[in-house]
């Protein structure tokens, strides 16, 4: 079947889409930006994780589009960019449907061409001018999205297809039933898993902070993870690990008959450059499992809400902290509040912070606290009086607020 006619600009409105589109061009990250947070906003199966990948390819369509429009090319001619492409592939890492995707990029169309519209109405007066620059925008943009939409169903059905036939699908599956709750046998389910549910689990899991990878090339980074979460298994004295990829990062449980310690744990050192590990209580059974590793995700976000870069975090060491990590915006601003001055990110007031929170886990002690730091007891009592004088009131004050806040900034 032969293709309609291309899409062109109706003669009397081009120099208002032109100028448009030189505007729109010059402001491609601002826009990727509102249009990224306007799709995380309104789809709430997103994790916040995420929001790097939907700014990556959300920043490269607009690229593409910009430039297609200013050639004045058929957007129906359009090829997915890298970015696109890996985006799609995440959300079946995720075990996201297709039908999300295709929401994120309505939402992003409905936003973009909003701003579009406001604008037009800056740009002229002309309700003629305006009512067909905005129609030729409208048409584009829904052929672009009708274009895009068939290249990435095939890219999704690709993937999905792959890792549905995978062992680790089969995996993925069984522990997300176990997590949410299902009710297991536990002989048949561990057979599935290659992993006894009826012992001791240490839940944890391993992550790499920073998003230097490309979304959809993920398969190098796992493999350092898989290596680490062996060697952490190991040191707890369990032969394997169960490792089930979710999202960004590998969650794992190392399980024996016998009780752990969890101050045995290790973190190799020169594998995995940059990955961390959190994990959570030892427990036992499928209970034991659930919990431990809902306490090993509690532990990681503390770590992040702290911008903590220590390979290992144990949940018991933050367990105080994560009572609050359900609402990390709420978390900061109360370090902030209580803290005050005392916050900036100067050398030397860090190094005030940082001994009065030692003071105070001293037991208020100027003496155990110059022991720890290996400084003379004046230097701690000048440090924390000069600390007491930004905090506006003395330690002993608010002294559980103030020890919650200090540990949130990561000077506990």
């Amino acid at each position: 079947m032969a293709r309609s006619s291309a899409i062109s600009a109706p003669r009397e409105s081009r120099g208002e889409i032109a100028a448009l589109v030189e505007e729109l061009s010059a402001e491609l990250d601002d826009i990727a930006a509102q249009l990224a947070d306007t799709i995380h906003e309104h789809l709430d199966e997103l994790d916040d994780d995420m929001r790097v990948w939907t700014l990556q390819s959300t920043r490269a369509n607009l690229g593409v589009m910009v430039t297609l429009m200013r050639e004045g090319a058929d957007p129906r001619s359009v090829t997915a960019p890298p970015e696109a492409i890996g985006y799609a592939k995440e959300y079946v890492v995720r075990g996201l449907d297709f039908v999300l995707l295709q929401r994120a990029y309505r939402t992003a169309q409905g936003v973009f061409a909003g701003m579009i519209l406001e604008r037009l109405r800056q740009a002229t007066d002309d309700s003629d001018h305006l009512a067909d620059a905005m129609g030729f925008f409208n048409a584009w943009i829904f052929a672009w999205i009708e274009a895009i939409e068939r290249q990435l169903t095939d890219v999704y059905m690709a993937e999905r297809e792959q890792w549905v036939r995978g062992a680790a699908a089969m995996r993925a599956a069984e522990v997300r039933a176990i997590l949410g709750g299902a009710e297991v046998d536990v002989t048949e389910v561990s057979g599935r898993l290659g992993y006894e549910l009826d012992r001791h689990h240490v839940g944890f899991v391993v992550w790499k902070e920073t998003a230097e990878d490309s979304p959809g090339t993920a398969g190098a980074l796992f493999g350092e993870m898989e290596q680490v979460a062996a060697a952490v298994a190991e040191s707890l004295g369990s032969r394997a690990a169960l490792t089930v990829a979710q999202g960004r990062h590998l969650a794992c449980w190392a399980g024996r008959h016998e009780p752990h310690h969890l101050g045995d744990l290790r973190v190799p050192r020169g594998a995995g450059k940059g990955l961390s590990v959190a994990a959570g209580t030892p427990a036992h059974g499928v209970e034991g499992f659930v919990l431990s590793h809902q306490e090993a995700l509690l532990a990681r976000r503390v770590a992040q809400l702290r911008g903590d870069s220590a390979a290992r975090v144990a949940f018991p060491e933050v367990a105080l902290e994560a009572l609050m990590v359900d609402d990390p915006e709420a978390a900061r601003r109360f370090a902030a509040r209580e803290l005050g001055p005392l916050t900036a990110e100067d050398d030397a007031t860090r190094r005030l912070a940082a001994t009065l929170a030692i003071f105070l886990d001293e037991g208020a002690s100027f003496a155990r606290a110059a022991r720890r730091l290996g400084i003379h007891t004046n230097t701690v009592t000048y440090r924390v009086h000069r600390a007491e004088e930004l905090l506006g009131h003395p330690a002993s004050e608010r002294q559980l607020e103030l020890r919650m806040a200090l540990r949130l900034a990561k000077y506990g």
